[in-house]
């Protein structure tokens, strides 16, 4: 059995920033623009209003790209818009292969910032299969760093948060899981997030993506 430092019994994942190169949405909205034929810094703001409803299940895809097409007044089919978003993913290939080398017997999860039909995207992925538990904002209504998430997660898992090691990409999120118990690893650079790792996880070595 694996023994992770005491207190801790689980770790768990954001997915954009994280599993991705870069935030999903920074990509996202560029993508967007230019399928509407805009700049992407007139895009953003737009983007970003949307996505605070989008993330906490408000609406779904349809009415996404309805208010998108309202917002920018341009207009696209569903189907590409579809895909221009979905498709706006790069991956960070070295996390995929950190999440397959961890223990089978070590708790994990992930705690997202998410969207209808990405979020099913993310959890179909069989690379994700090792993940005990999901915790999208869409699906539970409320967006980190609101507490109420980081507490679906505590919940999710069946352990205190002093026993969780959460990693994000975003110091807000990390200070916020910190405030309420839970042991944050910040995802900044790969070279500070490998000395972090290794300073926490002394015995559960990174793959060689990580340097």
């Amino acid at each position: 059995m694996t023994r992770l430092p005491q207190p801790l019994r689980a770790i768990a994942f954001d997915w954009g920033g994280v599993f991705t190169e870069g935030t999903f949405d920074s990509r996202a909205h560029a993508r967007l623009a230019e399928l509407h034929g805009l700049d992407a810094a007139d895009v953003l703001p737009v983007y970003l209003e949307l996505m605070e409803g989008f993330e906490v299940g408000e609406f779904d895809m349809p009415e996404f790209h309805r208010c998108f097409q309202a917002a920018v007044g341009r207009t696209s089919t569903l189907a590409e818009f579809r895909a221009t978003f979905l498709g706006a993913v790069r991956e960070r290939e070295a996390m995929y292969d950190l999440l397959a080398s961890l223990p089978d017997d070590v708790p994990l999860a992930m705690l997202s910032n998410n969207s209808p039909e990405l979020c099913d995207v993310v959890r179909d992925d069989p690379r994700m299969r090792k993940l005990r538990a999901f915790v999208f904002s869409n699906e539970i209504g409320v967006r980190k760093p609101d507490e109420r998430a980081f507490a679906a997660l505590s919940s999710a898992l069946a352990l205190p948060p002093a026993a969780t090691v959460f990693i994000d990409d975003n110091s807000d999120n990390i200070a916020a899981c910190e405030r309420l118990g839970f042991v944050g690893l910040l995802l900044d650079t790969v070279p500070s997030f490998a000395a972090r790792w290794h300073s926490l996880f002394p015995d559960l070595p990174l793959p060689p993506g990580f340097g």
